[in-house]
């Protein structure tokens, strides 16, 4: 509410003219536009700055009305006012009435007595004085501000240029609205691109999450542990491990860069190793397709690093390299690790030349490990801002399996690659990861050499007809080792020979899990076994895949 006291002005007849008096002062009127400039300057909402406009005009010319007018498409739009006429204001359009005149001539008028000017008034209206001004800039006119009253010669010059203030200061006021609005703008939609951002990252991930694997099963005597973190939402490292009733191939890669783009590539990484692996491809030759499928659709100046390693039934392993991370090698019967290294350049630096790479080969025996890993471990920068090299691994890898070999007399991968992950976090302390991160490890069970051998019993005893003995060396060395393959399929069949159909599918349906096995007769014996267990949903799910193997499987 105002607080500068003045007279409430009258209108009087003087030597035969109508005049006002009382109302502003030439005093009151320096501190009026104060009074106007400090209630205006900090409003920045459009529809709080018109209200304050209306109450004011309202408090210090006593009109009967006040409006107020913006320039829209469709002509002068009464935006606010004190309350409304009747008839109902109307848009106007410019050069129209006195609020199209003033807004077109961008002067202000003072009109004493509206019955001498019939073409600025309505039918119906009762205004008779008013003072019209433009609501402007320098450059620009938005609207008009107009006070008016039904008594003739109601206002004077002095409230013309008081009214003239306010309008420019409302024209000020609506450029900082009209700035602080775009910013406002301009922010919600930042917060809506990004919320759409994050969104469309958490699919990504979740998209992300379906083709990396959490947990992977065993293969004969071979057991895997994994440890993958994205620095953001997606990530550019990507592995895999697909496993055929042969042998069993694992690829581990690292995209440059972060986030979406390299993220889109190991999605493509991941459809090609599939095919490569399905087409039976070699290590050099599923390099080269790889790099084929891919160099069309790498962004500009993205590349990616990566190793194949494949493992065969009797544990002897190939692997090639194209620029990753060393394979490195942990020896379980002499205690020693070695890093294995083939010759070969990134996928995407240069065209694939197949001479340049390289595949060499190796042997696991009960114990063995092998570690694949990323650089996002090995440069890492620790609490104290010193990178983590990759000899500082292996030198923490050397220490766990000693510390689990003294435990207990063997090292279990699994215990091994918890406890890697562990002194690697503890280094970091608190440090934000600087690169995606995946290691993954694989062992032969150490156990593997005395599982065998009672496998090789139980099969000896099996074909002599000694079902019961035959069924505790393969149970005994079940207990020792879960993934040996041969022996889950000899356990199916020393169970189904004993009639106990249930545990025949049971060590079946792991036997072709764990191997890979795509054998249409492996499918088709599941589904038989089944169906003579009464359960007809999964053998027709079985006797299905056996014809999805091989379509001339009649039996099936």
């Amino acid at each position: 509410m105002i607080e500068i006291k003045y007279g409430k002005r009258k209108v009087m007849n003087y030597r035969g003219a109508r005049m006002v008096v009382g109302g502003l002062t030439a005093k009151n009127k320096v501190d009026i536009l104060l009074y106007i400039s400090k209630e205006l300057a900090n409003i920045s909402n459009r529809e709080e700055l018109f209200q304050r406009v209306i109450t004011l005009a309202d408090e210090i010319f006593e009109p009967d009305n006040v409006t107020l007018r913006l320039a829209e498409s469709t002509g002068l739009e009464p935006v606010a006012f004190l309350k409304e006429t009747d008839p109902p204001r109307r848009p106007v359009k410019p050069g129209e009435g006195y609020s199209g005149t003033v807004f077109e001539k961008k002067e202000s008028m003072l009109l004493l007595d509206l019955e001498n000017y019939p073409e600025y008034l309505d039918n119906g209206e009762t205004t008779r004085s008013v003072i019209c001004v433009p609501i402007s800039t320098k450059d620009e006119v938005f609207g008009t501000l107009a006070v008016e009253k039904d008594i003739s010669a109601f206002y004077k010059k002095d409230d013309q240029e008081i009214l003239e203030s306010m309008a420019s200061q409302l024209g000020l006021a609506l450029v900082n609205v009209k700035l602080i609005q775009g910013l406002i703008d301009a922010r919600e939609k930042q917060e809506k691109i990004q919320d759409q951002l994050e969104w469309d990252l958490r699919m990504g991930r979740n998209v992300q999450s379906q083709i990396i694997p959490t947990e992977i099963v065993p293969w004969n005597s071979i057991s895997f542990s994994s440890y993958y973190e994205p620095m953001v939402e997606v990530s550019g490292d990507y592995y895999n491990v697909l496993r055929r009733a042969d042998n069993l191939s694992v690829l581990i890669a690292d995209v440059s860069g972060h986030g979406v783009p390299a993220a889109l590539v190991t999605m493509a990484l991941h459809y090609h190793f599939k095919t490569c692996v399905d087409q039976g491809l070699g290590l050099v030759e599923s390099l080269e397709e790889i790099s084929r499928a891919s160099r069309p659709i790498l962004p500009e100046g993205v590349y990616f690093t990566a190793q194949i390693i494949r493992i065969y039934a009797d544990h002897s392993f190939s692997y090639v390299n194209a620029g990753h991370h060393k394979l490195v090698h942990y020896h379980y019967d002499v205690d020693s690790i070695s890093e294995l290294d083939t010759p070969g350049l990134p996928i995407g630096f240069v065209d694939f030349n197949r001479a340049t790479y390289e595949e060499k080969f190796g042997n696991l025996s009960a114990g063995d490990i092998l570690l694949m890993l990323t650089d996002g471990f090995s440069e890492q920068r620790d609490k104290n801002g010193v990178e983590i090299t990759s000899e500082q691994i292996l030198q923490w890898l050397s220490e766990e399996i000693h510390y689990q070999r003294d435990i207990d007399g063997t090292a279990h991968a699994k215990d091994i690659f918890a406890s890697l992950i562990r002194r690697w976090k503890s280094a970091v302390g608190g440090n934000l990861i600087e690169d995606d991160l995946t290691m993954l490890i694989a062992q032969v069970s150490p156990s593997h050499n005395e599982a065998v051998s009672l496998y090789k019993e139980a099969k000896s005893l099996s074909g002599n007809d000694n079902t019961k003995e035959a069924l505790t060396k393969a149970i005994e060395a079940y207990s020792l080792d879960s993934s040996l393959k041969d022996n889950l399929l000899l356990l199916s069949r020393l169970y189904y020979r004993d009639s106990k159909l249930d545990d025949a599918a049971r060590y079946l349906k792991e036997f072709i899990e764990i191997s890979g096995e795509q054998n249409p007769q492996a499918h088709f014996m599941l589904g038989s076994i089944l169906f003579r267990c009464d359960n007809f949903f999964e053998a027709k799910r079985e006797f299905k895949k056996s014809l999805s193997i091989d379509h001339t499987m009649s039996k099936a």
